[in-house]
């Protein structure tokens, strides 16, 4: 489950990629793969939304060191930071 994350992850920040390759270059098919790739994504982050809690709750030991939830948690600072600055910029025009 947490591949799975971390494979929707990497399609979010492809499809990201793709729509400004589109923006600069026209190219439509990069626009049909971004579509793809963030629906792909998106889905798979919804499919997996319950790993976090599960994976937090169990007891952590040393190996839990090198855990594929700190990599997750590093992939998706940008997400935080984005939603942080969307939630900052609306209590301006509040």
């Amino acid at each position: 489950m947490v591949l799975l994350r971390l494979l929707a992850d990497i399609l979010i920040y492809t499809a990201f990629g793709l729509i400004i390759y589109w923006y600069v270059t026209s190219d439509t098919t990069a626009l049909w793969i971004a579509i793809g790739c963030g629906v792909f994504g998106i889905l798979l982050i919804w499919f997996t939304a319950d790993i976090r809690p599960s994976q937090r709750q169990r007891r952590h030991t040393s190996s839990d060191m090198w855990d594929w939830l700190y990599f997750i948690d590093i992939l998706e600072i940008p997400f935080y930071v984005i939603g942080w600055l969307f939630r900052g910029l609306w209590r301006i025009f509040d």
